[in-house]
């Protein structure tokens, strides 16, 4: 937790008129706590000008007092954070009291209506201004990412050494699994993909009992989660060399696309301008149509954060210096074989800094 991040979002609560805020969604919480936790409804945070207060429940006491340093802790009896909000507006005068309007259900949100009936009104707030702090990292979650990277990075030189033709898809995600667990990361970022042969074609192929063959394309999406904090990664790696010279062709054009995207990131250029670069290269050489998804995205305490590298970005949405995104394109060729190559980087006053040090070398002899 950074005392500096409160005390700028506290700036924007004032800005917005709001006398206090109450945080709910988890990644969002925790980035101003210091708390690491992603369990819905564990925690809420609620802000004023002077305070900044963590209601939760019996189960989480103890671990919140311990990790959410300079934060006022509150068990509220039977749970019940609606009144528990009351009771702290009548407490502090609160009159206007703003919350994450993407977050909060709307049985909460009219539980938390009734209870503050006569004392303040509740307003809703589509801003994103939590997530539009949390794009530019600080040194800390720097540390934490590059770890969560490091492990990724080694347990993908392990899998080089370790996988065999006629393993399953599912095999290998264990082992991936296992692996990051060994070397420290308390779980996969998200659910590994292993894509082999004609899987490849899915972006998102669920592992499945399928054997793994020699000279077929198999595409590996993977990231280790340290102390709260995401790697994303994707190599594609043929056992022996490619069965068919088109399948070289096709990842070629990818690992090229993403190069040459990486190499021309900069501060100030825009999401939209960013998966240009990597569509425009896959485009030359008419695998546009097999590019399916957007280029990149952030990473941090959630897999998937701002800034987009989209097609569909908004207009405004630029990189900054200090986020780390992704840049992951791909090619999908249905009922044939796909590939797909990711790094992540950190954008920095004159380019990038790659932080996947994985290798892009395609052919894995066995």
């Amino acid at each position: 937790m950074s005392q500096e991040s409160v005390q700028a979002f506290r700036s924007w609560v004032a800005e917005q008129g709001f006398d206090a805020f109450l945080v709910s969604q988890p990644q969002n919480a925790t980035y101003l706590s210091g708390w690491a936790n992603d369990e819905e409804g564990a925690c809420l945070l609620v802000i004023g000008q002077e305070q900044q207060i963590v209601l939760t429940n019996p189960l989480y006491k103890e671990v919140a007092e311990q990790e959410a340093v300079g934060w006022q802790v509150i068990v509220p009896p039977a749970r019940e954070y609606a009144s528990a909000i009351a009771s702290l507006a009548q407490e502090h005068g609160w009159q206007k009291i703003g919350f994450e309007s993407h977050a909060v259900r709307y049985a909460t949100y009219q539980e938390y209506v009734e209870a503050g009936k006569d004392l303040f009104t509740l307003i809703p707030s589509g801003d994103g201004a939590l997530e539009k702090l949390r794009q530019v990292k600080q040194p800390h979650e720097l540390e934490l990412l590059r770890k969560a990277i490091a492990i990724t990075d080694e347990t993908f030189a392990h899998l080089c050494r370790w996988i065999q033709p006629g393993m399953t898809e599912k095999e290998v995600a264990w082992e991936i699994s296992r692996k990051m667990s060994e070397l420290g990361a308390e779980s996969p970022s998200f659910d590994s993909i292993v894509a082999s042969g004609p899987n490849g074609s899915k972006p998102h192929a669920i592992p499945s009992e399928r054997r793994i063959q020699k000279g077929e394309l198999i595409t590996i999406d993977m990231g280790a989660r340290y102390h709260g904090y995401c790697a994303d990664m994707t190599r594609t790696i043929c056992l022996g060399e490619p069965a068919e010279p088109r399948m070289r062709e096709i990842y070629e054009a990818a690992l090229r696309a993403m190069k040459t995207c990486e190499q021309n990131l900069k501060p100030g250029i825009s999401g939209r301008a960013a998966d240009a670069l990597a569509r425009n290269v896959l485009a030359e050489v008419g695998l546009a149509d097999y590019y399916i998804h957007s280029t990149g995205h952030g990473v941090g305490l959630e897999i998937h954060e701002t800034p987009s590298l989209a097609s569909r970005a908004p207009e405004e949405m630029t990189l900054l210096v200090g986020s780390v995104v992704t840049v992951e394109p791909g090619v999908y060729i249905p009922g044939w074989t796909g590939t797909r190559v990711e790094d992540c980087v950190l954008i920095k006053e004159d380019g990038v800094e790659v932080l996947t040090q994985s290798p892009t070398e395609l052919v894995i002899q066995r």
